[in-house]
């Protein structure tokens, strides 16, 4: 692959983890289920 097409492959994952992180933070219920569930796994 072109090293500008991995460039902006990655730019666009972070970008995608950035808003889901921001996402996270409207909705604080979901996180709080989440982390309950993942608890619950171990």
């Amino acid at each position: 692959m072109d090293a500008r097409i991995k460039r902006w492959l990655l730019g666009a994952a972070l970008a995608a983890v950035l808003a889901a992180a921001f996402m996270a933070y409207l909705r604080p219920s979901f996180i709080v289920d989440l982390a309950n569930r993942l608890i619950l796994c171990f």
